[in-house]
């Protein structure tokens, strides 16, 4: 039986639009990739098998450090990404819309990289969106 995700509730609002945007980055994309495959003893997908030789031959405790590194590193990218989209707002010109309204960013005062590493340790979204 397959078992369908659960489905996000559809934003209403701008806010709400970017709220889910960093917290889907937070408790799923992040969490994702060939660390979290490998920690479950999943199977690599097309282009990572070549990397199951390598993996075959560590111990536990290094496929342990290898999936530490592989998740910290998709972290960092997730991070390194934002971090450019902030700037991209900020100084480059883009805009951040959601049905042609502008959404809020930078909730934490510290970027859009900023709200994604606060959610990450359990910062809470502020009350009222500061605007943006």
């Amino acid at each position: 039986m397959i078992q369908e995700e659960p489905s996000m509730p559809e934003p209403a609002t701008p806010a709400d639009a970017y709220k889910a945007i960093i917290d889907e980055l937070v408790t799923g994309t992040r969490l994702g990739g060939s660390g979290s495959r490998l920690a479950r003893g999943g199977q690599l997908r097309g282009g990572e098998r070549r990397y199951k030789p390598l993996i075959d031959r560590l111990s536990e405790s290094e496929r342990d450090l290898l999936v530490r590194m592989l998740r910290d590193e998709r972290n960092e990218t997730i991070h390194d990404v934002l971090a450019l989209l902030t700037w991209w707002i900020d100084c480059g010109g883009v805009e951040w819309s959601f049905r042609g309204q502008p959404m809020p960013v930078d909730q934490s005062g510290t970027g859009l990289h900023g709200d994604y590493v606060g959610r990450c340790n359990g910062w809470e979204w502020p009350a009222e969106p500061a605007e943006g």
